[in-house]
């Protein structure tokens, strides 16, 4: 196979479908590459839920995830499908802690009405949690779930409908900058006017130049079934995120499956997208399970466990800039683990992007981090969660 395409996207995750759906729905040629199927699981954009929430200490994501919400509604009227289920979500931990008055700050400042529960007010409305003493909570109303297996669903169906192609199972080898970027893949060269590489934690392998800035690491989650499955409903149970010396943990309501997800950040081995292992590290079971004895004893009975790969650039921030060599070539590597909620916004960032067009969301932080800014196995603080 040897063609020539207005626009390639290497990478049907969450941000290449994203940006092939924005870009097709403006009437451009649009041809999207997944090196695997659909939805697959070995990447990032995979599984029942991710969370949805304004609760950043920091207020330029704050802001981002307002604007993106308003393009999870959009989406939401064009597929005709549920896409964003509001949940209320809960930032737990010890009385004055950092994070939860960071938190609380950044909802005042966004009008988000959050509020603040102490232990006893916490323990009638959420009966479910059983924490210490000198605990409280902050509660955001807006938070929520979205569902990668959903969205990445709706998103291709979109894109397809308004004329996108996209090949599954056909893997991107190398990539050759020019006026003409060319991409050589596993059934022929495909040269284009502009390519986004979306590849995610394939992404240090195809611009090598983003090996040392870019960290891919080994994230885990379980899920436990509760002893009284109606508790546990994401009407009655919130998303939530803890802010804790010994437990930085996240978890969701029982939602596509009959148990309630966590997640708990101990140790995320580095690997990468090819070398990548299965196995839920023994230190993310302990904590796991200990996690859940203590504050969530209602839900203790494990089911499963899941693995997934987290791309993180410097600080937790999204890269969604131009080759350095090449403004032919948009990189986009918008996880570092809690971007899933972004999910559309960044598709109209990606086709701005490829479109010599100005979005206002484009931010100075989603440039190319310097070369000598390395990550470490320690850098493991989440921004807004998976």
């Amino acid at each position: 196979m040897k063609q020539h395409v207005q626009h390639l996207i290497i990478g049907a995750g969450a941000a290449g479908s994203a940006a092939a759906y924005a870009l097709a729905r403006r009437g451009q040629e649009v041809l999207l590459l997944e090196q695997f199927g659909i939805g697959h699981e070995r990447g990032s954009s995979f599984g029942p839920s991710r969370i949805f929430r304004l609760a950043y200490e920091e207020p330029e994501y704050a802001g981002l995830a307002l604007a993106a919400l308003e393009s999870w509604r959009t989406l939401e009227n064009e597929s005709g499908q549920p896409l964003y289920w509001r949940t209320g979500g809960l930032d737990l931990g010890p009385a004055g802690t950092p994070g939860l008055e960071g938190v609380h700050a950044s909802l005042s400042a966004l009008n988000a009405a959050p509020e603040r529960l102490s232990r006893r007010e916490l323990a009638r409305r959420f009966p479910q949690w059983q924490v210490p003493s000198d605990w409280e909570a902050v509660y955001s109303p807006e938070a929520g779930i979205v569902s990668p297996q959903i969205t990445l669903r709706v998103l291709t169906g979109l894109a397809r409908r308004h004329g996108a192609q996209i090949l599954e199972n056909v893997a991107a080898l190398e990539i050759e900058p020019g006026t003409r970027p060319a991409v050589r893949t596993s059934t022929g060269v495909i040269t284009c006017d502009h390519l986004i590489v979306a590849a995610g934690a394939w992404l240090p392998r195809l611009v090598p130049g983003l090996q040392a800035p870019l960290s891919v690491t080994l994230a885990a989650s379980s899920f436990y079934r509760p002893d009284d499955l109606a508790a546990f409903q994401p009407e009655r149970f919130p998303v939530f995120i803890t802010h804790d010396d010994e437990f930085q943990a996240y978890g969701f309501p029982a939602f596509g499956v009959p148990g309630v997800k966590l997640g708990v950040d101990v140790v995320r081995p580095v690997t990468s997208g090819d070398t990548r292992s299965f196995e839920v590290p023994p230190q993310v079971v302990e904590a796991s399970d200990t996690f859940m004895r203590r504050y969530l004893p209602g839900a203790s009975t494990v089911m499963e466990r899941q693995t997934c790969l987290i791309t993180r650039a410097p600080g937790g921030d999204f890269i969604l800039a131009p080759h350095p060599d090449c403004p032919q070539i948009t990189l986009a590597s918008p996880c570092s683990g809690h971007g899933f909620k972004f999910t559309p916004l960044l598709g109209e960032l990606l086709a701005a992007h490829a479109l010599g067009e100005r979005h206002p969301w484009q931010l100075p932080r989603f440039g190319l981090p310097p070369q000598d800014r390395r990550q470490t196995a320690e850098q493991r603080p989440l921004p807004g969660g998976l």
